[in-house]
């Protein structure tokens, strides 16, 4: 599996003679000196190959310098610098110093032109031309240290793609934060390295929360809790939870999710801590007592999410539910011979408008159920038109799903 490391280059201050800083980079205790970050973390994590981005005026050739040893190379490096001063540095001339690099460095280099991200569309291309070479399942490491200013915050953006798009490995993200340096002017002052790998993990859990909100799928939150320290055993509770959901079984969800407060005491330990309240507040139906009140809720849920499916049998089985409630609160209300007997003859016992309604809302359940064309020419005109379904399945809910 291929470990490919990113690096930016980007421009020096003038006052600083039109080159980087050299600085003692401290990587848990190893110091590596040098002006180029990305260089002293090749020598770190020792990838099998790096790409470094830049801009047609970046410093690429401060960066060739050190290979300009022979005459044919001290050609390249003065076109180069004569591109870089006048911001015009083309991919050919890169491509010419790319063998000279790689035998320099001892791996495989590669120089890339990004441009300079002024708007969307060249932000997108940034994007683009990072993933480019990049295989799936790759492993990748990240340096944000050089660069334009907001390079590293599309960096971090590529990180993300690059995970979901190529289910890439992000190895690490790093920062050489030479503005925490101290003693700037000691000869043997240290600049700490950070490693910016928790911005992903926030990431992950606010694509999460995201996912539970439109899906309603808890499922997710599970590998990140494990990944922030919490027990398999107790963060796969929220799994097992999610399956009973899915098979709008609400009572076997309750359980779960009771345990999971229980064992977590509402606390989550690490990044996980930033989204406690968050979690807590998408589970905690399961204080409420009333599965009619859940099934209601849920069936309003999904039919906000367009999941019709589910919206319309769910709100078909709260109509039960809720009419247990009134007439046998003491039954056990998920008993299928009782809620059968329900079925049989609960057409008797509501009002005319109200039967009318439950008939529509069952022949609309039963024919998304099972996926076959209405005889019904009502429901076939709902079931072609979104929108009509949706002010149907509104009106229906509204009409035989009170709110108490």
């Amino acid at each position: 599996m291929t470990h490919t490391l990113i690096s930016f280059l980007g421009k020096a201050p003038k006052d600083d003679g039109g080159k980087y800083r050299t600085a003692n980079y401290d990587f848990e205790g190893e110091i590596k000196t040098t002006e180029f970050f990305g260089l002293a973390l090749k020598d770190i994590i020792q990838p099998d190959k790096i790409v470094i981005l830049g801009t047609t005026g970046s410093m690429w050739d401060v960066f060739y310098e050190k290979c300009a040893k022979s005459e044919q190379q001290e050609d390249r490096w003065c076109a180069l610098s004569d591109a870089v001063l006048e911001d015009r540095v083309t991919s050919e001339k890169l491509t010419a110093c790319e063998v000279d690099l790689s035998a320099e460095l001892g791996v495989p280099c590669e120089l890339k032109l990004i441009p300079y991200g002024i708007d969307e569309a060249e932000q997108t291309q940034i994007l683009e031309i990072m993933a480019g070479d990049i295989d799936k399942r790759a492993q990748v490491s990240l340096d944000l240290t050089h660069g334009l200013r907001h390079l590293p915050m599309l960096g971090l953006l590529s990180a993300m793609y690059l995970q979901t798009a190529k289910q890439v490995a992000i190895k690490g993200i790093y920062y050489g934060a030479l503005e925490l340096t101290e003693n700037r002017n000691q000869p043997n002052s240290r600049t700490p390295v950070t490693r910016l790998d928790g911005l992903l993990k926030i990431a992950d859990w606010i694509s999460a929360l995201h996912g539970f909100d439109k899906t309603g799928d808890i499922t997710p939150f599970s590998p990140l809790l494990i990944k922030e320290g919490v027990p398999e055993e107790t963060a796969n509770l929220l799994k097992t939870a999610a399956f009973h959901e899915s098979t709008l079984s609400i009572t076997n969800a309750r359980g779960p999710l009771k345990k999971f407060a229980e064992q977590t005491s509402g606390q989550l330990p690490g990044i996980a801590g930033l989204f406690s309240d968050s979690l807590n507040e998408r589970i905690s139906w399961k204080d409420q007592n009333s599965i009619y009140l859940r099934q209601r809720e849920k069936s309003i849920f999904y039919l906000q999410q367009g999941d019709y499916v589910r919206a319309a049998a769910l709100g078909h089985e709260a109509v039960i539910t809720q009419y247990l409630k009134k007439n046998n609160p003491s039954a056990d209300m998920e008993s299928y011979e009782i809620r059968e007997e329900v079925r049989q003859n609960i057409k008797a016992q509501l009002s005319k408008t109200d039967v009318t309604a439950y008939k529509l809302l069952s022949n609309i359940r039963n024919s998304l159920a099972h996926a076959n064309r209405p005889n019904k020419g009502e429901i076939r005109a709902i079931l072609s038109d979104e929108s009509l379904l949706q002010k149907k399945l509104t009106e229906l809910f509204k009409q035989l799903l009170p709110e108490n």
